[in-house]
């Protein structure tokens, strides 16, 4: 988790009158109230304490322009210190990033010229990060960098869970107008012909200062030259078009901004980048989620959708997310923001990085900073296909990966209660293959165990589990098989599989929220085509349960997919294509993904030689590769019996069975006491599940009554476990 502050428009040096918060009438002392930067300062010093008294520091800043106030020399000497006023919650210096703002070149020099931005150079190039300057580190002619005397340029710093890249906005600032079709010298010249009385030197040096005023315009640019050698940078960075496969969150530092800012309106001359349309393209080209931004002194945020200009309507856009920094500095108002990268120590995912923007309000010299940083919404920059505020309208999200998509579901705002429709794409259907990188912390099966029950075909310990009579293998393979027949009939739109049968429909009758699949075809080149395969679910949890519908989802498309290539008159060579779920009703119901019966039952389905290893190790302990393994085992099979899962209660049915018989196959071991006693105590066990099955079954008992029989199951586990030491130990010491 890296932490970023956003400063920008600091103005330091001489406070100028709309600096002061204070109104001196009276004239008695005008330096005595304290300006915007005291405020400032005051803020900053709060924050750092806060920061160190959390157990936080900072891992970079970033300083979007406008250092000082016309590009003062004190303005300079003042920010170093303005900086360490956040004390140990300081980053390294080299993860300061500092940019030039049009109040940081000098106004008499034209574009180009090395001295144009001398000042900020020396006062922040050999202690900080800063971006790329026009004709010191780079020419027109020349796009490599050259050090200069000030050193290197660090445009681009790398965070690990975040990459910030400095962009340069302010070369062209106040340039003073080269072409025109009059002859200003001329004009200046005739206005003041003849004047030789007292004062006309003076005249004629005011009207050439007022003239030179009128020329000069304050232009934000920024140079293609410059964004050509960035990109040079950006690749021995290794940060290139591939945004979707790069975990890193990309923020764009810049001092003008790319969006309009505020609804004021403002007239004059160049109001806006130049060559905006070039710059936004770079920052869709490089994917870049986030971008910092100053100089209108209006705090800012919002989503923008960037894209290149073309006359080309299937251009994908993509969105990222606009912060302008404040610019003023007043108590109680925003002065600053914390960015929090993948918050919650969660692991950076790439093509879907998540922040959490923390705005800083002002404090005077007298107040504590209160930080509750995590009481701040948490905010996906994956791009979501589709969004709108009327809640009957789905939302839309498409992804490359599984993770990708998952970041952005689990964050959906879902109307509570009645859910809204979700539909969620996956385009690389191999991703679905284990849990999301941030999938929560569970004590769940491994997802391909998981797949592989929800899949099977004829599972026997389906009806172990909370009275449940089917899974979806069982919906679709366990007659006819579905999914074959589905794939006989593409291209066709006939090619799906349903798991609701008759009747179920609108009945109080159990009945899978996993609806249909629809089996879809694309064309790609060469004779191939691809497989799409959409879910239709009635209900979809997005929290814990979609990682599981996406992964069936796979499954069932692997096994379309090599039907269709063994199917000859469908001729062509298939491949997987993409995977849609389409939810009638997202929800978030937190509900861990489950299986049928205990982990013994499950094993008759899934692992049924290991019900017979079990057996084997408990008549042969000194078999077992080490010696904890016989208890380990035997502790996984008897672990999870009698607990009280969200719905209903485990009770061993069929895997228990199989343990007794798989026992029953050892009858050389039976002569010794405490195998009988093993045998004993897991026959009691039986027992007293057959009795729960028979006291639960066509009912629908109370919370003390499954508690009770819980309890019971747990007692009997227990006895089997101790029966099978005191076995294992008789074992060994014959």
């Amino acid at each position: 988790m890296s932490l970023i502050l956003h400063l920008s428009d600091l103005h330091l040096g001489p406070a100028s009158p709309g600096q002061r918060d204070y109104d001196d009438k009276f004239g008695m002392d005008p330096d005595e109230g304290e300006t915007e930067t005291d405020h400032l300062e005051h803020t900053l010093e709060a924050l750092g304490r806060r920061l160190v008294e959390s157990g936080n520091g900072l891992d970079a800043i970033v300083v979007t322009g406008d250092i000082t106030k016309g590009n003062h020399t004190d303005g300079y000497r003042a920010f170093p210190p303005l900086l360490e006023l956040l004390g140990d919650a300081m980053p390294a210096e080299d993860k300061v990033v500092v940019i030039p703002g049009n109040h940081d070149v000098d106004r008499d020099l034209q574009p180009g010229d090395r001295a144009k931005l001398a000042r900020f150079m020396d006062a922040t190039r050999p202690r900080y990060s800063t971006p790329l300057v026009k004709g010191l580190d780079y020419k027109s002619d020349n796009l490599h960098l050259n050090p200069g005397a000030r050193g290197r340029p660090k445009p681009v710093v790398d965070l690990g869970d975040a990459v910030v890249v400095a962009i340069n906005s302010a070369d062209y600032c106040w340039t003073k107008e080269q072409k025109t079709k009059t002859d200003w010298d001329a004009v200046l010249a005739a206005y003041l012909e003849g004047d030789t009385g007292d004062g006309a030197e003076e005249t004629r040096k005011r009207a050439a200062e007022e003239l030179k005023k009128l020329r000069t315009h304050d232009i934000p640019k920024v140079d293609k030259k410059q964004i050509d050698a960035l990109k040079k940078r950006l690749d021995v960075a290794k940060i290139g078009d591939d945004a979707d496969r790069d975990p890193r969150l990309r923020i764009a530092a810049i001092h003008h901004p790319i969006t309009p800012a505020t609804d004021q309106e403002e007239i004059k001359p160049f109001e806006v980048i130049t060559n905006l349309a070039i710059v936004r393209t770079f920052l869709y080209r490089l994917g870049f989620h986030l971008v910092l931004h100053g100089h209108k002194h209006t705090s800012y945020a919002a989503w923008d959708w960037l894209a290149p200009p073309r006359d080309d309507l299937e251009i994908k856009a993509r969105r990222a997310m606009v912060l302008g920094a404040p610019g003023r500095f007043r108590v109680g108002g925003i002065v600053c923001r914390l960015i929090e990268v993948s918050p919650e120590g969660e692991e950076p995912v790439a093509g879907a990085p998540r922040v959490r923007i923390v705005p800083i309000k002002g404090v005077d010299a007298a107040e504590s900073m209160a930080l509750d940083i995590d009481v701040w919404p948490k905010y996906s920059l994956a791009q979501p296909a589709f969004t709108s505020a009327n809640p009957m309208t789905p939302w839309v999200i498409e992804a490359e990966t599984a993770d990708a998509a998952y970041e952005q579901v689990r964050d959906l705002a879902l109307p509570d209660p009645g859910g809204r429709p979700v539909v969620s794409v996956v385009n690389d259907p191999a991703s679905t293959a284990d849990y999301p990188t941030n999938y929560p912390d569970k004590k769940i099966p491994r997802l391909g165990d998981l797949v592989d029950w929800w899949q099977l075909p004829r599972p026997e310990a389906v009806s172990s589990y909370s009275g449940s009579t089917f899974n979806h293998g069982e919906r679709l393979y366990g007659g006819e098989d579905s999914v074959d027949r589905a794939v006989a009939a593409l291209p066709s739109s006939k090619a799906f599989a349903l798991l609701v049968r008759s009747g179920e429909a609108g009945s109080e009758a159990e009945s899978p929220a996993f609806l249909e699949v629809q089996l879809q075809t694309r064309s790609l080149v060469k004779g191939r085509r691809a497989l799409d395969v959409i879910g239709v679910y009635r209900k979809q949890d997005l929290n814990l349960w979609w990682p599981v519908n996406m992964a069936e989802l796979a499954r069932i498309q692997a096994k379309a997919v090599a039907t269709a290539n063994d199917l000859k008159h469908l001729e062509a060579e298939w491949e997987p294509g993409r995977l849609s779920a389409i939810a009638m009703q997202g929800v978030h119901d937190d509900v861990l993904p489950q299986m049928a019966g205990t982990l013994l039952d499950r094993a008759v389905d899934l692992r049924p030689e290991w019900i017979y290893r079990l057996a084997y190790l408990a008549a042969v302990p000194d078999s077992a590769d080490e010696d904890a393994e016989v208890l380990t085992e035997w502790g996984r099979a008897l672990g999870d019996i009698g607990d009280r899962p969200p719905k209903g209660l485990l009770v061993p049915s069929v895997g228990i069975e199989r343990l007794c018989d798989a026992l029953d196959t050892h009858p050389a071991s039976t002569t010794t006491p405490e195998f009988r006693a093993l045998t004993k105590s897991l026959g009691n066990l039986r027992q007293r599940a057959r009795s729960a099955e028979d006291a639960l079954a066509g009912k629908n008992p109370n919370g003390s009554t499954l508690d009770g029989w819980a309890t019971q199951l747990k007692e009997a586990a227990g006895d089997c476990e101790k029966a099978l030491r005191k076995a294992v130990r008789a074992a060994l010491r014959s």
